[in-house]
């Protein structure tokens, strides 16, 4: 009679080991496609939850086309496109809405995610757009572009602590980001409601003094409510930059010994009437003014205009972040004679 020891593999064998090696490799195979299974399903769950918060029933002609019809993801993303480049962000938002809910790869989704957040973004549907860009994050924490545009949505929504706290994760990612995280912290100081004015201009006076960036910003402040602190830290480089806002000094809170120590200060200053340090200037605006002064007539005056200097994109209104490439103190001004707007005590406004 066969002992028991025939149905069993020695311990020593080496059969014994690779069989262990095999049964193993198939439990790690099985967990793993397990564990992709459920985080699939988990992804594909949270993409629903996701969009049953935008359910476009009111508009539901163009979704259900993408939906229905045979044309290409690619298709429909360009026409999306298309729509956003025009304006027309509730067509795009429903496009890219109804391509998630076609449960395309992790990728694709990934990349009509990002789309739909900037089109929410640019519609001014920021809370929609927050959603949509920690929808991405939720599943690709490493995407610049999600955490640079919730920095926009958190300073818009001035919830300047949440986006610095978000700057530090891209900076993990893309390295130093100074001069945004300069304006972000300078940005939270001037909206502190417990912060007093000159508290907000001596850090302001700190900062620029540390780094020598933001000048627009810190001038602008400085100038506005505190225009004795401006004129004695003032940086005579920025002259030409800030000329807007050395255009709106009032004459009573001008400084005659740094305005008479500077040949761009002392053509502005006399262009605008005020004083007569200077009587032609090489600058055509302030040339002219000065010109239309000594004839007595007094209803000209300068009109500032904006741009930007990393993407040239123009702006009647000064910012300190660009409107379109979101770039931080990139402001430049041009000047150019207009009419003024105040005659006689009405307004043309």
């Amino acid at each position: 009679m066969p002992s028991m020891n025939t149905f069993f593999i020695e311990f020593r064998d080496p059969l014994f080991g690779v069989i262990v090696f095999f049964l193993l490799l198939f439990i790690i195979s099985f967990i793993s496609y397990w564990l992709g299974r459920r985080k699939n399903t988990q992804d594909n769950n949270d993409l629903e939850s996701f969009l049953g918060k935008f359910d476009e029933t009111a508009t539901a002609t163009i979704g259900s086309q993408v939906r229905e019809n045979t044309i290409s993801n690619e298709t429909w993303l360009q026409l999306a496109i298309g729509y956003e480049h025009q304006g027309h962000f509730e067509k795009s938002i429903e496009i890219y809405l109804a391509l998630l809910a076609k449960k395309s790869d992790s990728l694709t989704q990934k990349e009509i995610l990002l789309k739909l957040g900037h089109n929410y973004f640019k519609a001014g549907f920021l809370e929609r757009s927050r959603q949509s860009f920690l929808q991405i994050l939720g599943n690709h924490p490493r995407t610049p572009q999600a955490l640079h545009h919730l920095i926009l949505i958190y300073e818009q929504l001035q919830q300047f602590d949440k986006a610095l706290e978000v700057m530090d994760s891209l900076e993990e990612l893309q390295g130093a980001q100074t001069t945004e995280k300069l304006y972000l912290s300078a940005r939270a100081m001037l909206c502190h409601p417990k912060a007093t004015i000159d508290e907000k201009a001596h850090y302001l006076i700190a900062l620029y003094a540390q780094h020598s960036q933001l000048g627009y910003l810190v001038f602008d402040y400085l100038f506005t409510h505190r225009p004795a602190l401006a004129w004695s830290h003032f940086d005579q480089s920025l002259c030409t930059r800030i000329a807007d806002i050395l255009w709106r000094v009032p004459l009573e809170q001008l400084n005659m010994e740094i305005i008479s120590s500077n040949a761009f200060l002392q053509e502005l200053f006399s262009a605008r009437g005020d004083l007569n340090l200077v009587r032609t200037s090489a600058t055509f605006e302030f040339d002219t003014l000065m010109a239309l002064g000594r004839a007595n007539y007094t209803k000209a005056t300068l009109q500032f205009e904006y741009i930007c200097t990393s993407c040239h994109t123009p702006s009647i209104f000064a910012f300190h972040r660009c409107i379109a490439c979101h770039a931080i103190d990139t402001i430049d001004n041009t000047m150019s004679l207009t009419k003024e707007r105040f005659e006689d005590g009405n307004t043309f406004l």
